[in-house]
């Protein structure tokens, strides 16, 4: 993981994430990038909600009612305006009536907007997700292994997806900060110190490490995991 600041869009992205504001279909994009992030995406991610967890005051999180939600939005909406206008007001007064000038397009800025356009109404999300098998994008998460992401849970904070191992490609030492399940349909690997081949399946508890997969003859994996992991290096 760097310390490298993220770019302005994926820190606003973080934060509406966190706070629940984004839309359904970025919420699905989103968790598919901070499942396959190397650059700090979902340690950001984490401390704003671990902020937004802070901020119910220990509340139960039990989700608020339609109405009392609308109120919410509606209220830190009028709220926005009225920033806008005293920032207007103190903009006009400096330039002596010159030509008014815009508010500072800043974090919290661009969150009032998203809360704004929350209000809106937003399609609907299915109950019932297919991936066809020319579907999803394959990316590079180490030389010589790609991973295709099926789907990301929020609840449980876990990815499902296939992993594919090249002949003689090694995947980093790592400790797991959630449960680990992997399942051999092509090939073979050595993970956790054993040879496993297809149809052999594998589960690595909480804190535990894995410091020697690696297939020699390349391998497709089935892999339900925490993007969260801890690389150790």
């Amino acid at each position: 993981m760097t310390d490298f600041p993220l770019p302005q869009e994926l820190e606003e992205q973080a934060a509406a994430y966190a706070l629940g504001i984004l839309p359904p279909e970025d919420r699905v994009v989103f968790e598919k990038r901070v499942a396959l992030s190397q650059n700090g995406l979902g340690a950001a991610t984490q401390t704003f909600q671990a902020v937004a967890e802070q901020l119910s005051f220990g509340v139960s999180a039990i989700p608020p009612r339609a109405a009392l939600r609308e109120r919410m939005l509606a209220r830190i909406a009028q709220e926005a305006d009225q920033d806008d206008r005293t920032f207007q007001s103190m903009a006009d007064h400096l330039a002596f009536a010159a030509a008014p000038l815009p508010p500072p397009f800043s974090l919290r800025t661009r969150l009032l907007s998203r809360i704004q356009n929350e209000r809106r109404p937003s399609r609907h999300v299915p109950p019932l997700t297919f991936v066809r098998a020319s579907e999803g994008e394959w990316q590079e998460m180490a030389p010589g292994v790609t991973a295709k992401i099926l789907y990301f849970d929020p609840i449980s904070r876990r990815a499902t997806a296939l992993v594919r191992m090249a002949p003689g490609s090694v995947y980093a030492p790592h400790r797991h900060t959630e449960a680990e399940e992997l399942y051999v349909l092509e090939g073979g690997c050595l993970c956790g110190g054993q040879e496993l081949v297809v149809g052999d399946y594998h589960r690595a508890e909480v804190g535990t490490e894995h410091h020697d997969t690696s297939s020699d003859n390349g391998c497709l994996l089935l892999i339900i995991s925490s993007p969260q992991n801890e690389m150790l290096g």
